[in-house]
């Protein structure tokens, strides 16, 4: 029997290496905190049915958001834009393409794209059915 030359081992192992290294399933963490983007607890609703619900919010340049709330927890992922996050108690976040937050739940905030592009955020709110994920401010 003939043993195999070196350029058909070499040739092996690279295979086999290479086919490791292109996972075709990969997982990348964008978040993970037990904290809001204004320091605060997370917490989970309780009472009623548990109800996720995810939305593409889009801001023109220049423009805001009204001044708002969340009742509920939600994860906020930056598609594209840049955008400035005032809340109650003076605290001011800037988010990019690419980050992902926890929103404040329960304080008065609102949200400005400071960019020269729309702003894209995917948001996730996990919420109560029959109850408001977002309450204007008053």
């Amino acid at each position: 029997m003939k043993a195999p030359s070196l350029f058909a081992v070499l040739l092996i192992v690279g295979l086999a290496a290479s086919a490791h290294a292109a996972d075709p399933v990969t997982t990348a963490i964008l978040l993970k905190s037990g904290t809001t983007n204004t320091g605060d607890a997370v917490s989970y609703p309780t009472g009623g049915t548990a109800e996720v619900t995810t939305a593409l919010v889009e801001i023109a340049p220049g423009a805001s958001t009204t001044l708002h709330r969340h009742p509920v927890p939600s994860v906020a992922y930056m598609l594209q834009g840049e955008l400035e996050v005032q809340a109650d108690g003076g605290i001011v976040n800037r988010y990019k393409a690419g980050d992902a937050f926890l929103e404040t739940v329960g304080r008065s905030h609102q949200g400005r794209n400071v960019g020269a592009i729309p702003v894209r955020i995917f948001v996730t709110y996990i919420g109560v059915k029959d109850q408001p994920i977002t309450v204007e401010a008053r």
